[in-house]
């Protein structure tokens, strides 16, 4: 299952709600996402917020 890519539609999203899709390592899939990969530039960086937890990406 890919991801739904949210930039696509609106590359000035701030925050979005998401589900884990699956964990593997220090990976973490979404189900959607608003971090736009890079191809080559530079990428998206910013946070992830669970809980009381804070992960900076």
């Amino acid at each position: 299952m890919a991801a739904i890519e949210l930039y696509l539609e609106d590359s000035y999203l701030k925050e979005c709600s998401a589900n884990i899709v699956s964990i593997q390592d220090r990976f973490v899939v979404f189900d959607q996402t608003i971090f736009y990969p890079g191809d080559g530039g530079p990428c998206d960086r910013g946070i992830i917020k669970q809980g009381d937890e804070t992960y900076n990406i």
